[in-house]
């Protein structure tokens, strides 16, 4: 036990550390690298932040279908590289490097499985879903590239080396999904409190106008009863000279009272 818990410490511990190490400093090893892993990363990273905004979704049979072929095309260009490296170009270079050779069949050969397993709903939801997820997926493809395009050797540090590095990368995601989580909880806040606000001066803005409009209309009644009241005095001051004009004919009768037979 001790002698097992002393090569974990110096032996071993130490060869996973380097073997992690190495693994990410593949690209700069190999700048060719880049071209294939970016948009692994940038998929990887996409992925990401989108179910991080929308949580309540799950991955579903068809994004899964096409994380899958994520692998096959990967595995596509491990062959060209190898049919590339060394030059000149061969057919031969598959054989002279036997070991990077399997490692693009399997990676082929597992890509393909994963895709008519996805189509045909042959595996259960949730291990599916699982294995066909961007992240086992796409850190699967970069440790195949960086194995074939490098010289990191494919042994159990390796892939000890790998199963660490997954879950590196997932406290990593995970922590990046539940700070998107909260950056979107605030903005949400904060975008709820500036409708808030712009509802509360409209209903200010609202209340103003219907304020002018009732004393508007006010002023408009106002006017139009100025209006009938002076329609009333002139029609009751035209009725008194009316009833002063008949009793002035009335007076002008009894003072002249023959000057209708004289006529």
């Amino acid at each position: 036990m001790a002698i097992s818990l002393y090569y974990i410490q110096n032996v071993f511990g130490p060869q996973v550390v380097n073997r992690v190490i190495d693994l990410l400093e593949a690209p700069w090893i190999n700048p060719e690298m880049v071209w294939i892993v970016t948009p692994l990363l940038l998929t990887l990273l996409l992925m990401t932040f989108y179910f991080g905004k929308y949580k309540a979704e799950e991955l579903g049979w068809s994004t899964a279908v096409g994380n899958s072929l994520v692998l096959i095309f990967v595995s596509i260009d491990l062959m060209r590289y190898l049919y590339h490296s060394p030059i000149p170009p061969s057919i031969d270079n598959y054989f002279t490097q036997p070991l990077k050779t399997a490692i693009a069949i399997v990676i082929f050969a597992e890509g393909l499985f994963l895709v008519f397993s996805n189509f045909l709903h042959w595996l259960p939801k949730k291990f599916a879903f699982f294995v066909s997820s961007p992240l086992p997926v796409n850190l699967t493809a970069y440790v195949a590239i960086a194995i074939v395009y490098t010289n990191v050797v494919f042994d159990w540090v390796t892939l000890v080396a790998a199963i660490i590095l997954f879950f590196f990368l997932l406290v990593i995601f995970t922590i990046l999904k539940i700070g998107e989580g909260h950056l979107l909880h605030t903005v949400a806040k904060a975008k709820v409190k500036e409708q808030q606000q712009e509802l509360s001066r409209e209903k200010l803005r609202l209340r103003e106008q219907r304020l002018a409009l009732e004393k508007r209309a006010k002023a408009v009644r106002k006017t139009e009863a100025e209006k009938k009241k002076e329609e009333r005095e002139y029609e009751k001051i035209q009725k008194q000279k009316k009833e002063e004009t008949k009793k002035l004919k009335k007076k002008l009768k009894k003072i002249l009272p023959g000057s209708k037979k004289k006529k």
